[in-house]
């Protein structure tokens, strides 16, 4: 049988056909990580018509209106923080994010620079945040903005498109601290050179990890399945007498064979 529910699609698709059913656009905004974010002028169409495409994305998305309040919240957004659509939709969203910054301080408030910015037709770079879920606890998310412009200042919409990164800046900064304890310190286990103990392929992996890749794009990257790129994983641990993929890295770095 074929199943009629509707697929989830990715933030791009949802670009994709949002911007089939736009008329003009605004210059070309291009954020650190390469995508062109656009500031979209919708004379033609009530900005609100427009957030209809941002339903299914695999981000959260909520849209915030002139007066700070939000007017959209998609299902991402529910599943990601926790919280409903009529238990947001109206109030303030510094109230409903509560964000913080890294150390704690708060990072959302009235009138903030992202809403300043999006107010004159501005996007803004994206940036992280830690938010507040509905249980209490602190998620930390990447959001990116896309302003929709209207015939009138007032109907300007800030669109926050947000994913969760705890888990992956969480590694990084425990690669980070490994890679600084590791400087901190010199000389081999023992005398032997850790470089002929690896096969080509096998620090080529390694050098990968080092960079932050996970298995599935270091398998695209050396044309590899990923199958392949967990066996040469299992031998660079077993070799360089480590237990895990953060310990390889920390042991390359000591040892600079990467």
């Amino acid at each position: 049988m074929v199943s009629l529910a509707p697929a989830k699609i990715g933030t791009h698709e949802a670009f994709a056909s949002f911007f089939r059913a736009k008329r003009s656009f605004g210059p070309i905004r291009t954020l650190p990580d390469g995508a062109n974010i656009r500031c979209v002028k919708t004379e033609a169409r009530e900005p609100r018509e427009h957030l209809k495409a941002f339903e299914r994305t695999e981000d959260g998305v909520f849209a915030v209106d002139e007066e700070e309040r939000i007017v959209f919240w998609n299902g991402a957004a529910a599943r990601i923080l926790g919280f409903r659509e009529d238990e947001v939709l109206g109030r303030k969203c510094y109230e409903v994010i509560g964000g913080q910054d890294y150390c704690e301080h708060a990072d959302c408030g009235p009138n903030c620079e992202v809403l300043q910015r999006a107010r004159r037709g501005r996007t803004s770079r994206s940036y992280d945040v830690m938010a507040k879920t509905s249980s209490g606890s602190h998620r930390l998310l990447n959001v990116s903005i896309v302003v929709l412009k209207g015939k009138r200042a007032r109907s300007t919409l800030a669109v926050h498109m947000f994913r969760d990164v705890s888990e992956a800046r969480r590694s990084q900064l425990e690669v980070q601290r490994g890679l600084l304890e590791a400087s901190q310190t010199s000389g081999h286990r023992d005398g032997e050179d850790p470089r002929g103990r690896l096969t080509p392929r096998e620090s080529e992996v390694l050098r990968l990890l080092a960079t932050g890749l996970d298995n599935a794009r270091i398998a695209g990257v050396m044309g590899i399945s990923a199958t392949t790129v967990r066996n040469h994983i299992d031998h660079v641990l077993t070799k360089l007498g480590v237990h895990s993929k953060l310990e390889a890295v920390v042991f390359a770095a000591r040892h600079r064979i990467v």
